[in-house]
């Protein structure tokens, strides 16, 4: 207890800096020199937020595995997006990835939900097998469940709600 409370001093006053007690996301940018300009445009800084998945999905499909493989990092800076990326850009050779972050009970729920959305934007039949598997399991996944089960136009459009 003691220990935590000196931590959290240090911090406060600034003798550690916060990102060295919080878990640290990562920039992974996997395909190499091929795909940098992506990457970089992607985790440049903030914009406007439903549109910061713009550069992956405007790579299109020959961006699919590498963003698969960035996603498989749990400490992905803007994790969300990029699994948001891949409902949109529809290819199917992401769905055992996204099935991998929605079946696995240790991923925050979040990105489980968002790797259900982005199931049912690429296969509408699976997505609403897997909303009827999952809906019991938490609040989001409740959420999105009933909105692909009930077929809402917002599933297969850009929002800001995203």
């Amino acid at each position: 207890m003691k220990r935590s409370l000196s931590i959290i001093a240090l911090v406060l006053i600034g003798i550690i800096p916060s990102t060295v007690v919080a878990e640290q996301e990562v920039e992974y940018r996997p395909g190499g020199p091929k795909f940098a300009h992506v990457w970089n445009q992607f985790y440049a800084e903030p914009g406007h937020e439903p549109e910061l998945d713009d550069p992956l999905i405007d790579a299109g499909k020959k961006m699919t595995s590498t963003i698969c493989d960035a996603i498989k990092h749990l400490d992905m800076k803007q994790r969300r997006y990029a699994i948001g990326a891949l409902g949109f850009i529809g290819d199917r050779q992401a769905l055992p990835t996204l099935e991998i972050i929605l079946k696995n009970e240790k991923e925050k729920d979040y990105f489980r939900g968002d790797a259900l959305h982005a199931i049912y934007q690429i296969d509408e039949r699976l997505g609403a097998s897997y909303a009827k598997e999952f809906i019991t399991e938490n609040e989001y996944l409740k959420m999105m469940g009933n909105a692909i089960l009930n077929k809402e136009s917002w599933l297969k459009e850009p929002t800001e709600e995203y």
